[in-house]
């Protein structure tokens, strides 16, 4: 049965697309009557008529068209996943265009790649680090990698670690300053501004399910976080950075968290994106699985 379907599916491509039942028998290499035969079927199975047919041309019909935009479409996917599968058996080469925040970029891919391109030394990586907001479809990128809460459902994510921003101060500051007990007290302290910051200059914490919102003061602001990471460590004020950028300087004590129950919202992990219509091949395979292994050991 699934072999006369696609006879009968082939036999209706071939006859549309070269407008005749006699030039669509040619194509494939058949006798008319068993092309008509077949499209005949095709129609009766279906319940609905395909093709108009008059003595001298035929026309599909509005529902043919559909069908046919249909049919191509799935042949297309099935192509494509032809393509993927020889592409995964071969060696991974190519070009990958990736884009990444660009803070995360400096940080740490600037760590994980050299590795990837060692094993892979038939890859070509582009790597542009940037803060704009960048399409992957529109801007013809192969991945990218976003923090925070994901929205474009037109992507596939994949996570490759937690983060969160929290609350971090210099120990020459609190020594200077009052104790920080509630995220009201914020507002009798000096913060560090991040200005692209979505709520700024509000920061909005939560703890155990309750959010709360504090507008906070500052005699400091930027929209460089390694700026206002300096000015934390020279005690300048209370800073709210991610668990990643600060990560070495609360390792070594420059920086210490204050309200560690408190964490900021709309950040939770750090996502591998690629397009959805994207097949995936054997380059943008081996990339995955290389920064999924290699974030798989904590870094931060």
């Amino acid at each position: 049965m699934q072999d006369d379907d696609f006879r009968q599916r082939e036999a209706f491509l071939a006859v549309v697309r070269a407008g005749s039942f006699s030039a669509g028998a040619r194509a494939l290499g058949r006798d008319v009557s068993v092309i008509s035969r077949r499209i005949a079927a095709l129609e009766k199975r279906l319940g609905i008529r395909l093709i108009e047919r008059t003595t001298r041309r035929i026309r599909p019909t509005d529902e043919g068209l559909r069908y046919r935009q249909k049919i191509e479409l799935a042949n297309d996917l099935l192509r494509e996943a032809a393509e993927e599968a020889r592409a995964l058996a071969a060696r991974p080469a190519g070009t990958i265009r990736l884009t990444v925040p660009a803070s995360f970029g400096r940080y740490w891919l600037v760590q994980a790649l050299p590795g990837f391109l060692q094993a892979y030394p038939d890859i070509h990586l582009v790597l542009h680090c940037t803060d704009r907001y960048v399409d992957l479809l529109g801007d013809n990128y192969d991945m990218a990698i976003r923090i925070g809460v994901l929205s474009d459902s037109r992507l596939i994510a994949r996570k490759l670690a937690e983060t969160r921003r929290i609350l971090c101060v210099a120990p020459a500051y609190l020594e200077r300053h009052p104790a920080l007990v509630h995220p009201q007290d914020l507002r009798m302290h000096d913060c560090l501004g991040f200005t692209p910051m979505h709520s700024w200059p509000e920061w909005r914490l939560e703890k155990d399910g309750q959010q709360i919102s504090v507008p906070v003061q500052t005699r400091y602001e930027s929209d460089e976080m390694e700026a206002l990471i300096l000015a934390a460590k020279s005690g300048m004020g209370v800073l709210l950075a991610a668990n990643w950028l600060v990560h070495q300087e609360l390792a070594e004590g420059s920086l210490v968290p204050v309200l560690a129950d408190w964490l900021a919202t709309g950040e939770d992990g750090v996502w591998l994106m690629k397009p959805s219509s994207q097949l995936q091949s054997a380059r943008i395979s081996a990339l995955t699985e290389w920064l999924v292994t290699w974030f798989a050991v904590p870094r931060w």
